[in-house]
């Protein structure tokens, strides 16, 4: 009988020790669980699913963005915006902040404007926040309303244009070396196709652009003058790589009708040149159109200007800063 209660008691204690294994065990995993659950609500993939992305954005961002932005994106309400100015030709990721800054002041312009406007610095008021040019980067150096080059600024290895290619005296008319030997190319090429180009106006001192600006402002006034011409400092004739050319016979004035200007305008890239102030993006260069005003930027950069219909401004913002 004592075995028997001994064999019950043992039987008991047994299932007692299971149940509490099992009980053990389920706590266990239920905390776990949590724990698991309690870890995974501290990762942006639940942050950014908690506040209404959707499964695919959120890849998209953990993707795209790094802590720091991802932090900003949970502080706002859900938008596409930020995934799609990351796919924007030409974004630049380290602008992302002026460009959402820009975007929240001008909700009704498109997200490849407000890339373009920010690349360029156009956000910001023409000569102002403005920065000295690098030099180093000789043809490739940025000039405009926001880049200036120092009073003291004088091109390496200029060399005169000849009264053959352009107007005025011998020695009047200046260029780069580089510019000029690819001005000649760009001549004889035109001249085969039955036209004659001059140069009008070269390489420019810092004291001759003052001259030219301050003409246009006593005529006009400060906006007038800013529409057509640089601040001495600002201005790209500084450089030595700009040139302004038009076909013998007519004026900067007419050039544009000119079957000469369409074929400048379809083959200058070939030769390392660029129309600087074209039509439709005066809001990004600050100037008014000029159908005679070409740069020097070295075949490769030309090339992919002309081919994407950027300007040398945004070319220079994503591929030489």
């Amino acid at each position: 009988m004592k075995k028997l209660k001994l064999k019950k008691k043992v039987k008991n204690l047994f299932i007692l020790a299971i149940v509490l294994v099992v009980l053990i065990a389920v706590s266990t995993t239920m905390f776990l669980k949590y724990q698991k659950e309690k870890e995974y609500e501290k990762t942006y993939e639940y942050k950014l699913l908690d506040i209404g992305y959707e499964k695919n954005q959120v890849n998209d961002i953990l993707k795209t963005f790094k802590d720091k932005e991802i932090d900003y994106i949970l502080t706002k309400e859900v938008s596409n915006n930020y995934l799609e100015l990351s796919k924007t030709k030409y974004f630049i990721y380290d602008k992302f902040y002026q460009y959402v800054d820009y975007l929240e002041k001008n909700k009704n312009k498109n997200l490849r404007d407000i890339v373009e406007i920010v690349n360029t610095n156009t956000d910001k008021d023409y000569y102002t926040d403005t920065t000295k040019t690098d030099i180093d980067k000789k043809y490739l150096m940025l000039v405009n309303k926001y880049h200036y080059l120092e009073e003291s600024y004088t091109p390496e290895s200029l060399v005169s244009i000849p009264p053959t290619y352009s107007y005025g005296e011998y020695g009047s008319q200046k260029a780069t070396e580089d510019t000029y030997n690819a001005f000649l190319n760009l001549w004889n090429a035109s001249h085969e196709a039955g036209f004659y180009l001059m140069v009008n106006s070269s390489y420019r001192t810092y004291a001759e652009q003052q001259e030219v600006y301050d003409d246009y402002r006593r005529s006009g006034g400060e906006d007038y003058a800013d529409s057509i011409a640089a601040r001495p400092g600002y201005s790209e004739h500084q450089t030595g790589y700009t040139l302004d050319v038009f076909e013998k016979g007519y004026s900067q004035k007419d050039f544009e009708t000119s079957d000469s200007y369409n074929w400048l305008k379809e083959n200058a890239y070939k030769y390392g040149f660029i129309l600087r102030y074209s039509k439709e993006k005066e809001n990004i260069t600050g100037y008014s159109f000029e159908s005679w005003h070409i740069r020097y930027v070295g075949i490769d950069a030309a090339k992919v200007i002309y081919e994407n219909n950027i300007t040398f401004d945004e070319y220079y913002a994503y591929f030489v800063k």
